[in-house]
């Protein structure tokens, strides 16, 4: 479920930092990185066309009014919203993300970080944060969604400052003081005016057209000595046995991967997380590895409790996390989703299958 970087900050390549990584691994692909120059004050301004001083500037609105009516459209594209299929989606870089951010899916997003918290026993974060030299001062968490993970580090870490990132403006605005949101696109230039000590991603997966360039970025704003944690799921599913084979619920599976291609994006990637960061420069990964069973045919108590949890998850996120997708990326009617949707309801609540998701 992860991977661990870690360097000595007195190493000879101060660069390197650690990654924590926690990512599913495909079971089949087993087998099978300007100068400033100081403003200089000139009389030669008065000699360049269109630098004569206007004596009425203070008094003069149109480049007022052209600014704010520039402001006010960037922060109205910002916060915005649209509307698809009865969902709703962010309007900032409209179409890049995939799922909705409306209520029902914040609520899902809420319930999964109780699902993480249940499989970390109760830890926000697996990656030796605390044994920091120095402590733990800057945190970035990318695609922050609710922004929950980042409060509650935030409760946690009072001597941190963390920072949130997200398409979608949809987090609370009463946090912790330690504790700010900013809409942002992790693939676009990071422009941090500070380093951070730790860098978290969750389930980040279906979420960039290049994962490797969010890494770079990551490996750039860390201190020597930082740490990334991803925290990532593997697809399609898995099944212990062939229940799965043949249902709905697996046809399901392939369409979403096979839409998810045609618009640019790979659901399959976390399990090359590790080889994209050791190619980048982070060193000494370590990877873990758990399963979400999906319900709670597992006989072990706590796998139990995690398959009902995650069973929870994916049954109250199936409809949005696949109708862009599907009617996006394979052209299928909305009623089209519906049917496949309820039938694969129907073979997950039939307790005869025999799935997990591994992480």
């Amino acid at each position: 479920m992860d991977v661990t970087q870690k360097v000595d900050p007195k190493t000879q390549n101060p660069e390197a930092q650690n990654a924590l990584v926690e990512a599913a691994l495909n079971e089949t692909n087993e087998a099978n990185e300007a100068q400033e120059t100081p403003a200089q004050n000139t009389s030669e301004g008065s000699t360049i066309s269109g630098l004569s001083i206007d004596q009425n500037w203070d008094a003069d609105s149109a480049v007022g009014t052209e600014r704010e009516s520039s402001t006010e459209s960037l922060r109205s594209s910002i916060y915005a919203y649209v509307e698809e299929n009865g969902r709703r989606y962010h309007k900032y870089k409209e179409g890049k993300y995939y799922f909705p951010n409306d209520e029902e899916e914040q609520d899902r997003l809420d319930l999964q970080h109780h699902l993480f918290l249940l499989t970390l026993d109760g830890k926000l974060a697996l990656a030796p944060i605390e044994e920091m030299p120095g402590g733990i001062h800057n945190v970035l968490d990318i695609g922050t969604g609710t922004g929950i993970w980042a409060i509650d580090f935030a409760t946690n870490f009072p001597s941190a400052d963390v920072i949130g990132t997200d398409l979608s403006p949809i987090q609370p605005a009463f946090v912790p003081p330690n504790c700010r949101f900013e809409v942002d696109d992790a693939e676009d230039e990071w422009t941090f005016s500070q380093k951070f000590d730790y860098i978290h991603g969750r389930m980040l997966g279906s979420c960039f057209i290049s994962h490797v360039k969010v890494f770079e970025s990551a490996f750039q704003f860390l201190r020597p000595g930082g740490w990334l944690e991803m925290q990532d799921f593997g697809f399609p599913f898995r099944c212990v046995d062939d229940t799965m084979k043949g249902t709905a619920f697996e046809r399901w599976l392939e369409l979403v991967q096979v839409g998810c291609r045609k618009l640019g994006k790979d659901l399959g990637l976390a399990p090359s997380y590790h080889q994209y960061m050791r190619d980048i420069g982070f060193v000494d990964i370590q990877q873990k590895f758990v399963a979400w069973p999906i319900g709670s045919w597992p006989k072990d108590e706590k796998m139990k409790i995690l398959g009902a949890w995650c069973k929870e998850n994916i049954l109250s996120g199936m409809q949005g996390n696949s109708i862009a997708i599907l009617t996006r990326g394979l052209g299928m009617t909305s009623d089209e989703v519906e049917m496949l949707l309820a039938e694969a309801r129907q073979d997950i609540n039939s307790k005869k299958l025999h799935c997990y998701t591994p992480m």
